[in-house]
């Protein structure tokens, strides 16, 4: 198959996955609203945790379910489409949640299905369009936009399936010796079709942001009971097909070979090595993307320094393979081609990857957090009595620096199984866990194999457990010298 035709194929699937997923996040996303303060706990873990399972466990393991479909395509191609679906719907359903109220509201809106003269302005086709392009398209548009990119730069997934995906193409010519400059080339097709998806996005979200805002959204109305269910069967089905089936394969297979790896030295010693690069390359690269998301996009940051911030979010938003390609390119040049195999290229790339996730995360604890609640932390925090300012600098953490933590602890995880950008871009002395898994993943299932994958996965879980404490001491001393210097 053909560069342009995998392309095309992997447009088609997009758009079918990101109209399906904004239509579905519409609907699921009304548990949010409507609160369900009792089993909250419950409803945001199962909306979480396919956003959160490593595409290459969940790929690995429906590879092996798909083999035994390996004479219907039509069902693989099924299976890895409903994958990506649920992938993506989390987001879709944040964004719904988050975003500003329709342009068009409900009485307006009222008033015009109401009118069934054919003679009132309200009728025309005009008006309909109007109506239609305020109400559904410029709201649904951006949100399908970020699916579409989502599902549109998918790879681990894609080539464990073996499905047919410009991302694919690309990373197996890149791998098969296909140099740098050439490779340039054939990203050029993809990198327009999403530099033009962003340039829309931004578009719409420049004339919305003119249109009057609503004071409020619209009163939540009481979900059928048939909605519900239905709405807590997808949640369930997402999070059995996501989240359990991938952790039962790698579990089973580790119970069985868990002895024989330990008692393995080099086996071991080397998923420890390449376990801790990854965690390096993640905590180095969550930190500063987490801390320039804060510099250029703080609640009060002036326009001149958010475009350059929006600037630097291109690239990551243009998918890990594009990334990877033109850091490659920039650091196989005459200047820095003694760079290329250290780990600062492969940092850089992670940073610029993370960070319009991380701005992503920021948006969304921005508004949910409490102005009031931090400001009052912050004045016990000033107290001149210890007991009230270490009180306070416990609340401080409990309101703002838990949440920075985990956000960090996330986007350190999106970075430690990245495959693409590790694989292209790593030294060969320092790469982390995910590329030799993704490597071996490809030659057939077995228990050593699962066993591995499941220790790189409790590696980085159980490190951001113990680095919890020490962070939060460091956190409210570092706040209580900081308090007592401005008292």
């Amino acid at each position: 198959m053909s560069l342009a035709t995998a392309c095309g194929v992997t447009v088609l699937r997009s758009l079918c996955i990101s109209i399906i997923g904004v239509i579905l996040s519409r609907h699921l996303s009304r548990l949010v609203e409507t609160g369900y303060s009792r089993r909250s706990v419950l409803l945001f873990t199962l909306i979480l945790a396919p956003l959160l399972v490593p595409e290459l466990i969940v790929g690995y393991a429906w590879w092996l379910i798909s083999l035994k479909l390996v004479h219907y395509p039509f069902l693989i191609e099924l299976i890895y489409s409903g994958l990506v679906l649920l992938k993506v719907v989390p987001v879709g359903m944040i964004c719904v949640t988050l975003s500003a109220p329709s342009a068009i509201s409900s009485e307006a809106d009222f008033i015009r299905k109401s009118v069934r003269s054919p003679a009132a302005q309200i009728t025309k086709i005009r008006s309909l369009w109007s109506f239609f392009l305020w109400k559904t398209l410029f709201r649904g548009f951006p949100i399908g936009a970020l699916l579409f990119l989502l599902a549109f730069q998918e790879f681990e997934m894609a080539s464990l399936l073996y499905r047919d995906t410009w991302t694919v193409w690309i990373f197996d010519a890149q791998a098969g010796g296909v140099p740098v400059i050439k490779t340039l080339s054939f990203i050029t097709g993809p990198l327009l079709i999403e530099l033009l998806l962003i340039a829309g996005v931004a578009f719409v979200l420049s004339q919305l942001k003119k249109q009057p805002t609503l004071n409020q959204r619209d009163q939540t109305r009481d979900i059928a009971r048939v909605s519900t269910i239905l709405s807590w069967g997808y949640l369930l089905v997402a999070f059995f097909m996501i989240g359990l089936v991938p952790f039962a394969f790698i579990s089973w297979g580790s119970l069985l070979a868990l002895s024989s790896l330990l008692q393995n030295q080099l086996q071991l010693q080397g998923t420890i090595q390449e376990s801790a690069w990854g965690l390096l390359y993640g905590i180095s690269s969550g930190i500063a993307a987490w801390g320039l998301a804060a510099f250029f996009f703080a609640r009060k940051q002036t326009l001149r320094i958010r475009v350059p911030g929006f600037i630097f979010c291109l690239p990551g938003l243009c998918g890990a393979l594009t990334l990877a390609i033109l850091i490659a390119s920039v650091f196989l040049t005459t200047y820095g081609y003694w760079l290329y195999d250290t780990p600062l290229a492969l940092f850089i790339a992670l940073v610029l990857f993370l960070l319009p996730r991380a701005v992503f995360l920021k948006l969304v604890l921005q508004t949910q957090s409490k102005n009031s609640a931090f400001y009052l932390t912050k004045l016990l925090s000033q107290s001149k009595g210890k007991v009230q300012a270490l009180k306070g600098d416990q609340l401080r953490w409990s309101v703002n620096g838990r949440i920075q933590y985990w956000a960090v602890v996330v986007l350190a995880f999106w970075a430690y199984w990245n495959v693409t950008l590790s694989s292209i871009l790593a030294p060969n002395q320092a790469q982390p866990s995910a590329v030799r898994l993704y490597n071996l993943m490809h030659y057939g299932q077995n228990s050593i194999l699962s066993a591995i994958t499941l220790l790189s996965l409790c590696i980085p879980v159980c490190v951001s457990l113990l680095l919890l404490p020490i962070v939060k001491k460091l956190w409210i001393l570092s706040s209580n010298r900081s308090g007592l210097a401005e008292t």
